[in-house]
């Protein structure tokens, strides 16, 4: 019955992790050569990837995603953020804001979307991409760069912060545009960043105490434990139109049973990072086997890549000024701005979402261009960012972030 699905999905997944090794051949990061096999067999003639279904593409997604999130938290220096907290605060919000903002008066001036339209325009495109950013990371923690300082636990940690604001803020302007009769909507979407949080790290903390309270139970149930757990609070976060809470929950569970079970190396995490040679293709496979080429109004991409790079300069010079006076110095601030530019995840996750609620609602002509425009930036914007970015943290990493051999790491982490 699901033939077709199950081979092509063989297929995406050979070609993804193919892709990746080529590109590691080529000295760049696997996640560039997978998205680009991914992109490539969605837009081939003969819609080869069409007869894979939408719920199979964002499941398949959310379950790659999830073993990245909880490899993410069990490798968090919690000591180093509650150092880091006001540098985090700041990363997680400055940027973002001032992206969105910059991206919305430039698509406002210059495309001559409306207000709300150009709001929401900023907010898509301000989002960093959890999936190409943490494996970066996770790879520069391994190998202790920058672990003394705690850059990447501030970043992994700032990263889930950064996409509740992004979705919260687009959140609002959906309700503004398509909200209609009643201020409902609206309102939840006012309340969703204070609760998407509140509920993230609460429920990570509640289920992570779970897993503590089974740490003499043998490795292969703590670790089939807190996978399904923490598939649980994604999916669940899915499910509630919570996306980002739910990833803040799964990464703070793998932070909270990591520091319950206090193991060096976690045989756990260890485990979760050998599950994740096989998830990494099929995700970045999956998001690059998002972006439909077909979609994209060419007469809107060189003034779409202006609007991306002027966006671009105001994340980056707000994210290198936001961890000033936090003790690190220049390369180390330089790193940091740039960790901060990969986009891919939110924006193939919702940057169809105005368009298709347009044509739902028939909001006019005017309003499916509107929809088309934000689309076009969406698809410009990980086609651009997320290998330049992947290759900035891959490359800039090494040489600007000092190695840390004295004291290995808390945790946890394996390089799968």
């Amino acid at each position: 019955m699901w033939l077709n699905e199950i081979i092509t999905l063989i297929l995406l997944f050979a070609t993804a992790a193919g892709g990746g090794w080529v590109a590691s051949r080529c000295r760049m990061p696997p996640l560039v050569g997978m998205l680009a096999a991914g992109l490539v067999l969605r837009n081939l003639p003969g819609e080869l990837l069409q007869v894979l279904p939408d719920r199979w593409s964002v499941a398949l997604r959310l379950l790659a995603l999830t073993v990245l999130l909880l490899r993410a938290g069990l490798g968090l220096d919690l000591e180093a953020l509650r150092r880091l907290q006001g540098a985090l605060l700041r990363l997680a919000l400055l940027p973002n804001l001032a992206e969105a903002i910059t991206i919305a008066a430039v698509a406002y001036f210059v495309l001559g979307l409306p207000p709300i339209w150009s709001l929401l325009l900023g907010f898509v495109i301000a989002a960093v991409s959890l999936a190409v950013v943490v494996p970066g990371l996770l790879d520069l923690q391994l190998r202790q760069y920058g672990t003394a300082k705690g850059i990447p636990t501030m970043v992994l940690a700032a990263a889930s912060f950064d996409n509740v604001l992004s979705i919260t803020g687009f959140g609002i302007c959906l309700s503004l545009l398509f909200g209609g009769q009643s201020d409902i909507s609206l309102t939840a979407s006012l309340l969703r960043a204070p609760l998407e949080i509140l509920l993230g790290l609460g429920g990570g903390i509640v289920v992570g105490l779970v897993c503590v309270g089974l740490r003499q139970t043998p490795v292969w149930l703590r670790f089939t434990l807190l996978l399904t757990l923490g598939l649980a609070v994604v999916f669940t976060g899915w499910i509630l139109g919570m996306t980002g809470g739910g990833s803040l929950a799964a990464m703070t569970l793998g932070a909270v049973a990591a520091r319950g079970w206090q193991q060096a190396p976690d045989p756990v995490a260890v485990a979760m990072g050998r599950l994740w040679t096989f998830a990494q293709p099929l995700l970045f496979g999956l998001i690059g086997a998002a972006v439909v080429l077909s979609r994209i109004e060419f007469a809107y991409i060189r003034i779409g890549l202006m609007i991306l790079a002027l966006g671009l300069l105001a994340r980056l010079t707000i994210a290198y000024v936001a961890v000033y006076g936090a003790g690190f110095n220049l390369h180390e601030r330089l790193f940091i701005a740039l960790a901060w530019s990969p986009k891919a995840t939110v924006q193939a996750a919702v940057g169809a979402l105005a368009l298709d609620l347009a044509r739902h609602h028939q909001a006019g002509a005017q309003a499916e261009i509107y929809g088309l425009q934000v689309l076009t930036l969406a698809v410009l914007a990980i086609i651009c960012t997320s290998p330049i970015g992947a290759l900035a943290i891959s490359r800039s990493g090494p040489r600007w972030l000092q190695q840390n051999r004295e004291h290995p790491l808390p945790g946890r982490i394996d390089a799968g």
